[in-house]
């Protein structure tokens, strides 16, 4: 008997156990991120519990290791009122679109390894690990999700998510080389090895840990493949396929089958023309199909 791949394994595992761990664990941060900025408030001249809660290394190292989990909490102290708000909302709103997509319990380890990563790369690195890098992952992986999804910026621009994501990819593109010519500049002047802008990488890495080739889906359209391409094919040659192909279900986007990927789940989607079949990457994140030619 052939043995199951990993990848397989791992997907047909955190689909059975989906709805383990916290749900809505955003909502829980953002409430502990309010709380956490009216205590700011109370204690302005002195926001002992607020230097309490962020990262830092030296701390961390003399035993306050709950700094390791608590800076996401301060999201809104320094920042602005109303935009800060407004962050967490949308935050909020990423986390469940992933959590419904992926599952309560791949989501909730998907935030905790950022947070990890962030830590563990932070205390190599000596920098301070910040909530916005780990927002950063968050905020991609809900693009790759629905990049065709439209929203509106200040409740009047209308913008699709992918177009987001690429104003993020370009920020943390400045900031990788930005902080190369730090790094030379120190190496140059003082003869020290700055490499604390490596930790511009870390959200990357955590974001590519999760959906490796599907990071295609926030590129633009020229550098990706084209799903019309693909799906012209598939209304053409159904039969054919079919026939030499030796499976019951086909994705129409990626051509992923049941018979390669014998755990990976198929749906029918009920607003295409036709019995259209999608894989579980799929299914909430295609095209339309509404026209036979298309």
């Amino acid at each position: 008997m052939a043995k199951t791949p990993l990848k397989n394994q791992i997907n047909r595992f955190f689909f059975r156990n989906r709805d383990k761990g916290i749900h809505n664990l955003m909502l829980y941060i953002a409430i502990g991120c309010v709380a956490v900025y009216v205590l700011h408030l109370l204690n302005v001249k002195d926001p002992y519990i607020t230097q309490l809660l962020v990262f830092d290394r030296d701390s961390i190292l003399h035993g306050q290791v709950w700094r390791l989990f608590t800076y996401p909490l301060t999201f809104l102290v320094g920042s602005i009122p109303f935009l800060g708000l407004l962050g967490l909302v949308f935050y909020i709103w990423c986390g469940q679109i992933l959590e419904q997509y992926w599952g309560t319990l791949k989501f909730n380890l998907f935030y905790l390894s950022g947070i990890l990563l962030l830590d563990l790369s932070g205390l190599l690195l000596g920098s301070e690990a910040t909530v916005d890098d780990l927002n950063l992952s968050l905020f991609l992986a809900a693009a790759t999700v629905i990049p065709e999804q439209q929203i509106r910026i200040w409740f009047v621009l209308p913008v699709k998510m992918k177009w987001l994501a690429w104003i993020d990819l370009g920020a943390t593109l400045y900031r990788l080389v930005n902080g190369i010519f730090t790094m030379i500049y120190y190496l140059t002047h003082t003869g020290v090895l700055y490499l604390g802008w490596l930790l511009v990488l870390v959200p990357l890495g955590n974001y590519f840990l999760f959906f490796g080739r599907s990071f295609v889906n926030v590129l633009p359209d020229f550098l990706r493949f084209h799903p019309k391409k693909r799906q012209f094919k598939t209304v053409i040659k159904p039969n054919h396929v079919r026939q030499t192909g030796n499976y019951r279900f086909r994705c129409t986007v990626c051509g992923r089958t049941d018979a390669e990927y014998p755990n990976l789940e198929f749906r029918y989607c009920s607003k295409c023309t036709g019995y259209r079949c999608y894989c579980q990457d799929h299914i909430n994140n295609h095209a339309h199909i509404t026209n036979i030619g298309e």
